[in-house]
């Protein structure tokens, strides 16, 4: 790679490293501007020279396709080596045309597999870590379902199985006598009424049984950030009415967080629905 890589092509860099993999739709959301083509300044270099990858994902509606830009195994070297992070903490995929060989042999695409998933659930990472930018705290530790790699995948103990939730985030204040918060992320696109209110109450169970303690050691206790897309805006409104008349909803009232995406995309803490107190259990904005 000829010439030095540029400040906003590292930042580029980082952006994936916590990520793995982003759309131009994401360059948008934090900021980024939108690569047009192949040969955009902010990806072109980075391409040719292998620290990036690039794949096209097929609409699922069959109208056009969407870029998808991965972290590759050169890239993660270069932000460990730059930020002084050990290269297993890094999200990248070890990809040939966006396909991961899995542990056993088989290939498992990281990439193209529930696309639309995928890219909701870093949309709703992309505004948190927007939104903690405006207050005194900051990502300490992350955990994303389809990073395969390292100690950084999901699973949590219960009932002598594990469960595997979309994402987990820690996040701590400036100051050791803050409150610390974690929160665990489920990202709800589809209808599926029965199996929403399964895997919710089964974050009931998690929080009963200390699954987040069991694996992480944290003494503190966790949130469960439920998500919905527009998609199933009607059914989780449905869903959660439903929920309230269980007696899984004392645990929900205290300990889960509602929230439509576009909503946080737009305004983090205004966009979260919660029913316990006043006060929500997020990091307050400085700016407001």
């Amino acid at each position: 790679m000829s010439g030095a890589i540029t400040p906003q092509q590292t930042d580029f860099l980082r952006l994936l490293s916590t990520t793995g993999f982003i759309t131009n739709k994401h360059l948008e959301q934090v900021n980024f501007g939108t690569p047009k083509n192949s040969k955009h300044y902010l990806t072109k270099r980075l391409l040719d020279a292998g620290y990036i990858g690039r794949v096209m994902i097929a609409s699922p509606y069959g109208i056009g396709r969407k870029v998808m830009y991965f972290l590759a195994k050169k890239g993660a070297e270069f932000i460990a080596t730059t930020d002084n992070i050990p290269l297993e903490e890094i999200a990248f995929t070890r990809v040939k045309g966006g396909i991961h060989t899995a542990k056993d042999g088989g290939e498992v695409s990281l990439i193209r597999a529930d696309f639309p998933h995928k890219e909701a659930y870093i949309s709703a990472f992309l505004s948190f870590l927007n939104y903690l930018k405006r207050t005194d705290y900051t990502l300490t530790d992350y955990k994303h379902y389809y990073q395969l790699t390292g100690d950084k995948n999901t699973a949590l103990p219960l009932k002598n199985r594990n469960f595997r939730p979309d994402g987990i985030w820690f996040c701590e204040g400036i100051y050791p006598s803050d409150v610390k918060f974690t929160y665990v992320v489920e990202i709800h696109r589809h209808s599926e009424r029965k199996h929403i209110i399964r895997q919710l109450r089964q974050q009931v169970e998690a929080i009963k049984e200390e699954s987040l303690k069991k694996r992480f050691g944290i003494d503190y206790p966790h949130f469960v950030l439920s998500i919905f897309t527009d998609e199933n805006l009607s059914a989780m409104q449905g869903i959660i009415k439903e929920l309230q008349e269980m007696p899984e909803w004392e645990y929900m009232e205290s300990f889960f967080i509602f929230a439509r995406l576009e909503d946080l995309k737009v305004d983090f803490y205004n966009g979260l629905g919660y029913f316990g107190d006043v006060k929500k259990p997020v990091p307050k904005d400085l700016t407001k």
